[in-house]
């Protein structure tokens, strides 16, 4: 098959690469994430030059008041009453979900009305309604009635009634009402996928947190690949503990991907826990990889005799594309966009091959975001001795900016569902250093995750279950 590349190619050498189709299932056609060429915090300016005008970034929102934006309707999830450890797993998970979310102003479990609360008492809407709450989530777990060694985790949304209810008035029923069917010994992940599936019912647009997040840390004299779940937890790594890893990506097969090194030696592409070589001819060492959303073409970011540039392609032929100098951080987006970081001594985000970025500020690491409200490039810029997230159009207007002056907040990474954003953060005032999620729509809501701090941050769905 013929590669189908949007950029303009060089004519070039191609790169040919021996993908051993039957290590991964499916590996046929693919992309990747590049390196980070520029960091973040290097100054925005050559010396002697003047500063760029920060201006044109734009400030953070404190509140949304400026925005127009109407306060988040209050949620209550029933502290039920659990009769088993799966009871009070998905009712957690889905709880700090949809707390996450940045949909709903979720109550905490003390302004519940007077329990106790089961699986199936009756739910006085008008007691939540009292506190504040204008939904109310029942979530629990229930042993599978044809399999013993399934799960069925049920969640319920409620309406509560906006005047009081007489007496006799019937029981509530829920607005919806969906089951996830799991293995016992999954129900986390499929708690995810439950709390995905109610703010499917409650929004329109499903949530995005059954899928993974993956990064790169330097550990000591090495650098590892680290994975872990939307929400923070089970953190652990990916791939050998004494070499240097690189750009991680989720690829074929949703296989961890990434560029390692082995005692100093060049960089190569390998995949999984065992770290398993992809072949290939290259004329460099592979510093950054990315892979278009359906995985079927790659992106490498290739240094070779001092210079990087973006090689590209699908069905494992790639070539260079053109591009202005020291081409790095390729990234795909929807409708075959591609976004990639390149210039001298400035570095900008090119789109289709047109900057976008501001003039002037050091720019590094886009990710395309498919919002609710379109289609966002989110990107790297260093303001002073720090680094800021901000949003665009793919042409580079209606700049608005995410974060401001708390250190250096780089390596955004998009929600499968577009309304999230994580990112690395230094700063120490508030909730301090580490992994941050931020609704879009909502930047002054971000939360802290986890407290590590890496780069080349991914995050992605996971397949659908068996």
């Amino acid at each position: 098959m013929s590669a189908a590349i949007t950029p303009r190619h060089l004519g070039a050498p191609v790169l040919v690469l021996g993908l051993g189709l039957g290590l991964v299932g499916g590996l046929a056609g693919w992309p990747l994430a590049a390196p980070r060429a520029a960091h973040a915090d290097t100054p925005p300016t050559a010396s002697g030059e003047p500063a760029p005008d920060e201006s044109l970034l734009g400030t953070v929102e404190v509140n949304g008041s400026a925005g127009g934006l109407p306060p988040l309707p209050k949620m209550a999830v029933v502290p039920v009453y659990p009769v088993a450890v799966a009871d009070t797993l998905v009712n957690v998970v889905v709880h700090r979900d949809m707390d996450l979310s940045g949909q709903f102003d979720v109550l905490p479990d003390d302004k519940a009305p007077p329990g106790p609360f089961t699986h199936s008492s009756a739910l006085d809407l008008g007691a939540f309604r009292a506190e504040g709450a204008e939904y109310v989530l029942r979530v629990f777990a229930q042993p599978s009635a044809a399999d013993s060694t399934k799960t069925e985790l049920v969640g319920e949304a409620f309406v509560t009634p906006a005047g009081k209810a007489g007496s006799g008035a019937p029981e509530p029923k829920p607005a919806y009402r969906g089951v996830v069917l799991t293995a016992t010994t999954e129900v986390r992940a499929a708690s995810h996928r439950l709390a995905d599936q109610l703010l499917g019912a409650l929004t329109g647009r499903p949530g995005g947190f059954a899928s993974d997040m993956v990064y790169a840390q330097k550990v000591g004299r090495w650098r590892r690949v680290y994975a872990l779940d939307a929400d923070g937890f089970d953190l652990h790594a990916v791939g050998p503990d004494n070499a240097t890893a690189v750009s991680p990506a989720f690829g074929p097969g949703n296989q961890v991907f990434f560029a390692l090194s082995r005692d100093y030696s060049s960089f190569h592409v390998v995949f999984g826990p065992d770290a398993t070589a992809v072949p290939m001819t290259i004329p460099g060492s592979v510093l950054g990889l990315a892979f278009s959303p359906d995985h079927r073409r790659m992106a490498l970011t290739v240094m070779s005799e001092g210079k990087a540039s973006v090689w590209m392609g699908e069905d494992g032929k790639l070539s260079p594309m053109a591009s202005p100098p020291f081409a790095n951080h390729p990234v795909f987006g929807p409708l075959g966009k591609v976004a990639y970081v390149a210039g001298s001594p400035v570095q900008r985000v090119y789109v289709d091959g047109k900057a976008i970025s501001p003039p002037g500020f050091m720019a590094s690491a886009p990710v395309f975001c498919d919002t609710p409200q379109g289609l966002l490039l989110i990107y790297t810029v260093g303001v002073g001795p720090g680094a800021d997230i901000i949003a665009s159009d793919t042409s580079g207007g209606s700049v608005r900016r995410l974060t401001q002056h708390e250190g250096s907040n780089t390596y955004a990474a998009c929600s499968p569902d577009g309304r999230l954003v994580s990112f690395f953060s230094t700063g120490k005032r508030g909730q301090g250093a580490g992994l941050f999620i931020m609704p879009i729509q909502r930047p002054w809501l971000a939360k802290k995750i986890s407290g590590e701090v890496g780069d080349s941050l991914r995050w992605e769905a996971l397949p659908p279950p068996k």
